[in-house]
């Protein structure tokens, strides 16, 4: 009846394992061994085994050739199974020999582990004492029986060790890493989770702990008798003091850390105070895996306050180590080997490195990590890196004196106060961690909780569809500005201010500009906003990346909106606007609350007074923003308003920067707005004052600057008037002298284009052509009045005029502004004469010059006689008190007429022949280009009347207009100086005289005959007779001396003799 009771075998065996979700068998059971194997390894159907059984037993059927049958399936399948076919073998030598077969299932081999029997436990004396069982392990026999003979066969039971292996394979399988997963089942995972919450419960029950934490338990936590003992308190103590207990203790400390972080039962004191919000917000969330936290922290809004408060408690004691953020360590577990792998967990180290590459990161690690920064920024608690290295500045600046682990002492605004004060911070490791997190709070609004409460209703409505990140929301929320909320507003524009300050705060530009900064601003420090002043210096190199120069012109876009969004600017110049613009743009505390910007307002009080600035330094920076006024017009607010519509309709074609849409707009200066016309001229006035800000004319004349005016200081326009002087030279390029002439030319529209000028005439155009500056025209109607008036302006204001129209003639063309009135006399004599006269700078001014001084010869000199009235009356008043007899005066006066008209003739030989002698100012590229030396014309840089015939010029006479013109525009002399006082004007008359006499000149000349000066000659006569007169007047006393006997010494010689 063998074959019957294999029969019957079988067909338990059928039973037994279709009650057996995991189709597992223990390994004890008494069955030949070829059933069971065939059973368990080769997954045939149990329903066809359990017929193929019971035919067994109602046939007969013998036993050997179910064997046979059994065998072969399992050969078939087995066939590359080198163990199982040595037992099959095993097993056939067994029968053979007359015993029964033994078969081993591949992996399922029992480990030999000896029962450890239920034991009372009490290390720590003052918790309860525990009944340990399996040795204070799981139960090997028990639900993850299975899963401890797959993947812990050769671990020993007791003292955690089974567990500790079972929740690796956990951890592992709940790991997105790798495909091969280990398989646990549902109940071995429940069952895990039961022993370890019943663990944690009693410090007793867990012996390693116990044991390593004894002694700190007794020194820490022994307050039982007082507050009497609760489930999990001496744990939860020994976590509140993990940073002082022993090394070993603080090894498990971290397990049960880690338990309490996959399972939110493990931790007594967190389920007990959150298992009805669990069940009320998460209860279709799988317990494990940290996933049950995560939800409750999602939904921190509907939780209980207990819970909030427990769930804060784990996570800061959990704050410090990634693997204790269950969630976040597996998702980011290959964004950590990929980018973290040296550094070791612990002390934040590895959350700091995620954080560092969180652009980087995987989707779902960078949700993660995202989360987690949410959560810090909230509450600094939660990073201890920040709260231990900030601690006193925390107290000392934000007045917080809370709890640092309370949750009752919760505070949003410490962050940000850090942030306000940044600048004040002594401890250089607080100062970094502040700054990492102003940094994270300009990449996303997320990170920035001030901005985003403020905000919230306005990036619903105006930038739902913005994803965070990148700074994307608040570029959207910036260009909204205007619609905004005004709390949003205010609370942006402040942020705004905090961010200009470092370009790491600016984060498109610094990730745009990643390869610039180390290539050009290498080793310039990033505060101060030091690196972004360096992009600026070099956005227009050649080897600049386009997309990092669109940042920086954005960013200077955006700080020309408002003086405050100039860090440089706001930091040096806030005392000069207080003082020189104190009510154009009313800041908080006086006015303005809703963070609108000023509009450039201030920035252009403060380039319109820039010479009243007293900071040097903030008067660099106000000429700094003029030099991106001049290179892009949207820097210039208002002039940017004020021009919209003719950039549009004039210049729509022409890209931005470099002062090409301004020299588009002043090319068609008729066509333009008057309101455009406006903004130009007066940032034309801006551009005359220093080269800087003249972009073409810096760099076309760079090289003649170079050479010819590098020792002179730029301003006041200095540089140009050196240029301007120098542009005949055979080394001016003929686009250098195209532009300087071109800038002469636009000066006659407009006095306040000529800096010298204005600063010298402006009392004068405010006393006498007032109304003629009000209309501020370019049609030159300020010099037209001055010149009307010159005999009534002061004598600076008379120099600086003189020079402006001898200047215009200098550039001559026909219709201009202010020499216009000589045009048919240029066209009647000097064009007449030469008509390529005007294609030389400075040749039809010589020409009006030579007309006027011949005219006033054949006139008789009248001017000099003038001049000579104007002394004698002068000397006459003098003389009258001292002189008793009118005659002698009068004959006196008649001799020097005498003396006067034969030097007359005598100036007049000299003068003609210095005039053969001298060149006629030559001309370069008046026209656009066309350059033609003075070299080219010998003959006519020989004559005296610039190049025109003599014969024709001799009997020219100038109209009245043209007279007065060209009288003003005479170089400026010296001769108020001789006019000092009587006795100097006597001196020059006694000179004139003696030169007279002796054919030397001692005085020097103009044109007209009017005395600029002493020749060097006549200062030698002077020193000379002064001489003279010394000597004499000594020669003298000395004689007289002699004659009277007086001794040269003041004292008596007295001779004693010796007696003999």
């Amino acid at each position: 009846m063998k074959w019957k009771a294999m029969g019957c075998t079988l067909l338990l065996v059928a039973v037994a394992a279709s009650l057996t979700p995991l189709m597992a068998v223990p390994d004890s059971q008494d069955l030949a061994g070829l059933g069971s194997r065939h059973l368990l390894q080769a997954g045939n159907d149990l329903d066809s085994l359990r017929k193929h059984a019971r035919s067994l037993l109602a046939e007969g059927e013998d036993l050997d050739q179910m064997e046979d049958e059994f065998a072969d399936e399992e050969a078939e399948q087995y066939a590359d199974d080198d163990q199982y076919q040595a037992e099959a073998n095993a097993s056939k030598a067994g029968a053979a020999a007359g015993g029964a077969p033994t078969v081993t299932v591949p992996g399922k081999k029992r480990s030999n582990r000896t029962k450890k029997a239920t034991e009372m436990k009490k290390v720590v004396e003052f918790a309860p004492g525990a009944n340990v069982t399996f040795g204070d392990d799981i139960d090997d026999e028990g639900k993850c029986e299975t899963e401890i003979e797959k993947y812990c066969k050769d671990v020993e039971e007791g003292e955690g060790k089974l567990s500790d292996c079972i929740s690796d394979a956990i951890t592992e399988s709940e790991s997105d890493e790798s495909d091969e997963k280990p398989e646990i089942s549902d109940d071995c995972r429940e069952e895990m989770y039961q022993y370890k919450i019943s663990r944690n419960q009693n410090i007793n029950k867990n012996i390693p702990l116990a044991k390593a934490c004894k002694l700190d338990a007794d020194k820490f936590c022994n307050v039982t008798w007082f507050f009497g003992y609760k489930a999990g308190a001496v744990i939860s103590c020994l976590k509140e003091f993990k940073s002082q207990v022993s090394k070993p203790c603080k090894k498990q400390l971290f397990k049960i850390q880690m338990d309490a972080a996959v399972d939110i039962r493990a931790d007594p004191l967190l389920w007990e105070s959150c298992e009805e919000d669990y069940k009320s917000v998460c209860k279709d969330v799988k317990m494990g895996g940290g996933r049950v936290q995560g939800c409750l922290r999602d939904q921190r809004m509907h939780l209980s306050w207990s819970c909030e408060e427990q769930l804060f408690r784990q996570e800061l004691e959990n704050a410090d180590d990634v693997r204790l953020s269950v969630r976040l360590f597996s998702k980011c577990m290959p964004d950590k080997r990929k980018f973290c792998k040296d550094i070791e967990p612990g002390n934040s180290r590895t959350k700091d490195c995620l954080e560092e590459h969180r652009e980087d990161l995987s989707t779902e690690c960078k949700e993660e990590v995202d989360g987690m920064i949410t959560r810090r920024v909230r509450d600094f608690r939660l990073d201890t890196k920040l709260r231990g290295s900030c601690e006193a500045d925390i107290a000392n600046m934000c007045a917080y004196f809370g709890d640092m682990d309370d949750i009752d002492t919760f505070d949003a605004s410490v962050i940000n106060c850090l942030q306000d004060y940044s600048g004040e911070i002594k401890n250089n490791e607080c100062k970094r961690q502040v700054k990492k997190y102003m940094s994270l709070a300009a990449q996303d609004i997320r990170f920035d909780v001030p901005l985003a409460e403020a905000c919230f209703e306005d990036r619903q409505k105006y930038c739902s569809m913005v994803p965070p990140g990148s700074a994307r929301v608040i570029r959207c929320l910036t260009i909204q500005r205007e619609k905004l909320s005004p709390v949003c507003r205010a609370t942006m524009f402040d942020e705004e201010v905090r961010f200009s300050e470092n370009i790491d705060f600016q984060y498109p530009m610094k990730e745009a500009c990643k390869s610039e900064l180390n290539k050009f601003c290498k080793n310039v420090p990033h505060g101060n906003a030091r690196a972004i002043r360096c992009l600026q210096d070099n956005k227009s190199a050649k080897d600049f990346g386009k997309s990092c120069k669109e940042e920086v012109e954005a960013y200077e876009a955006e700080i020309s909106k408002d003086w405050r969004l100039n860090f440089r600017l706001a930091k040096m110049c806030d005392k000069d606007v207080h003082a020189l613009c104190p009510n154009v743009c009313p800041t908080d505390g006086s006015g303005q609350t809703d963070g609108s910007v000023c509009g450039g307002k201030v920035l252009r009080c403060l380039t319109d007074k820039i010479d009243d600035i007293k900071s040097e330094d903030c008067r660099k920076e106000v000429f700094y923003y003029e030099k991106m006024e001049v290179s892009n017009y949207k820097n210039d607010i208002i002039l940017a308003e004020a021009c919209r519509t003719d950039v549009e309709q004039l210049c729509a074609n022409t890209e931005a920067g470099e002062g090409r849409v301004h020299k588009c707009l002043r090319d068609n200066r008729k066509k333009l707005s008057e309101q455009c016309r406006k903004e130009e001229l007066l940032l034309e006035e801006k551009e005359a004052s220093s080269i800087e800000l003249s972009g073409g004319l810096l760099r076309a004349c760079k090289a003649e600057r170079q050479l010819f005016c590098h020792e002179v200081a730029p301003g006041s326009a200095r540089v140009f008037r050196c240029l301007a002087e120098n542009m005949n030279d055979p080394d001016f390029s003929a686009n250098c002298v195209y532009q300087i002439v071109y800038k002469l030319q636009r000066r006659q529209s407009n006095w306040k284009l000529d800096p010298p000028l204005r600063k010298a005439c402006r009392a004068d155009v405010e006393e006498t052509c007032s109304m003629a500056a009000s209309q501020n025209t370019e049609e030159g109607l300020v010099y037209k009045c001055l010149i009307d008036h010159v005999d009534t302006i002061s004598q600076g204001c008379q120099k600086e005029l003189g020079r402006a129209v001898h200047m215009a003639f200098y550039v001559w063309q026909p219709e201009g502004i202010l020499t216009s009135g000589c045009d048919t006399d240029i066209q009647k004599y000097c064009l007449a004469a030469r008509p390529n006269i005007a294609q030389r700078p400075g040749a039809v001014g010589a020409c009006l010059a030579s007309i006027l001084e011949h005219q006033d010869r054949a006139a008789g000199g009248r001017r000099q006689l003038a001049e000579e009235k104007k002394e004698e009356k002068k000397e006459v008043k003098k003389e009258e008190k001292k002189e008793e007899k009118k005659e002698e005066k009068k004959e006196e006066k008649k001799e020097e007429k005498k003396e006067e008209k034969k030097e007359e003739k005598k100036e007049e030989k000299k003068q003609e022949k210095k005039e053969e002698k001298k060149e006629a100012l030559p001309l370069s590229a008046a026209q656009k280009g066309d350059v033609k030396k003075p070299a080219e014309d010998d003959a006519a840089s020989s004559n005296p009347f610039g190049g025109s015939d003599p014969k024709v010029l001799l009997g020219a006479r100038l109209s009245d207009r043209c007279n007065k013109l060209a009288d003003i525009a005479e170089p400026p002399n010296i001769k108020q100086a001789f006019d000092a006082s009587l006795a100097y004007a006597l001196l020059k008359s006694q000179l004139d005289k003696v030169g007279s006499a002796t054919g030397i000149p001692l005085v020097n000349h103009n044109r007209r005959g009017a005395t600029q000066g002493i020749s060097l000659t006549g200062w030698v006569a002077m020193l000379g007779m002064t001489a003279m007169v010394v000597l004499v007047i000594m020669g003298a006393y000395f004689s007289y001396k002699r004659m009277r006997g007086i001794p040269d010494h003041d004292y008596t010689l007295v001779v004693k003799s010796q007696g003999k």
